[in-house]
């Protein structure tokens, strides 16, 4: 229990900013929304077969997010993109703490009262108020005018006990640092080396994430598959017996590729991180 209360304490403090501003949802959520959108403007054009239909990878310029975001600049920053991995972190460091949270930082922001004379910031409205004027009577004034406005506030995830997300953007948070980063590695490692197959890829990946990883048959490193002749078959040579070992992640790599796939096109369109089905 103490330890769970160490980690959550440390997620909370990784939100709040040198000023004091607070961020809606941890930092590394706002890290791999920069990287996911770095690389899918290195991918934009490109085409995806996606359920058997063919989507083309674009970002919907007129979104709000888009108009928020400099796609520009950041589509000229280091490849994030690359078979050789040890330029990545780099890149994505210089990037995300170089240029995206600098700028960007306050569209993550949550928005708060703030008690400032002659500002007037974007978004924001003012309302003054007289010296010595009783606080239920000003409690009472912006309750009636906040009715006859008829805001509609929009809600995520909104619980009971849970404080509304009124950031400028808003991500979704039914996703997991380690799921993000598989589909990273996954992505990158599928584009950048278009023979491979989904064993190697999945190979590669998780030697990527883990070099001590032990695979099956207790190998370290990276496995060779050794194909060998099939019984009874003419000619035909097979790695069917050594690739049946790995079944089922040859499937769950596949299922990645198809869900980094929806991630990028669905963020194209204003929503991340969402895979599951396209929007």
């Amino acid at each position: 229990m103490v330890k769970r209360r160490k980690v959550l304490k440390q997620k909370v403090s990784r939100r709040i900013g040198a000023k004091g501003d607070r961020l809606i949802q941890d930092i590394n959520a706002y890290r791999w929304f920069c990287v996911f959108i770095k690389s899918a403007l290195e991918l934009e054009g490109k085409s995806f077969t996606v359920q058997g239909k063919i989507h083309k990878l674009k970002f919907d310029r007129d979104h709000k997010w888009w108009k928020m975001i400099d796609l520009k600049q950041i589509k000229k920053t280091p490849k994030l993109i690359n078979s050789n991995y040890k330029l990545v972190p780099k890149n994505i460091d210089q990037l995300f703490n170089g240029v995206f949270m600098p700028k960007y930082r306050e569209l993550f922001n949550e928005k708060s009262t703030i008690f400032e004379e002659a500002i007037v910031r974007k978004g924001y409205t003012t309302i003054q108020v007289p010296p010595n004027y009783p606080s239920y009577k000003m409690i009472a004034d912006i309750k009636s005018w906040y009715s006859k406005k008829e805001v509609k506030l929009k809600f995520q995830n909104v619980a009971k006990g849970k404080s509304q997300k009124n950031a400028d953007i808003v991500l979704d948070t039914h996703t997991t640092e380690d799921l993000m980063k598989r589909l990273f590695h996954t992505l990158r490692i599928d584009q950048t080396n278009p023979k491979f197959t989904n064993l190697d890829i999945y190979f590669h990946r998780t030697f990527t994430i883990n070099k001590s990883h032990v695979f099956k048959n207790d190998l370290t490193g990276i496995p060779k598959i050794e194909r060998s002749n099939m019984a009874n078959a003419i000619g035909s040579k097979s790695s069917q017996t050594t690739r049946m070992d790995y079944d089922s992640e040859i499937r769950s790599t596949q299922r990645d590729i198809k869900y980094y796939k929806i991630l990028l096109l669905n963020l194209g369109k204003g929503v991340f991180p969402k895979f599951d089905n396209l929007i």
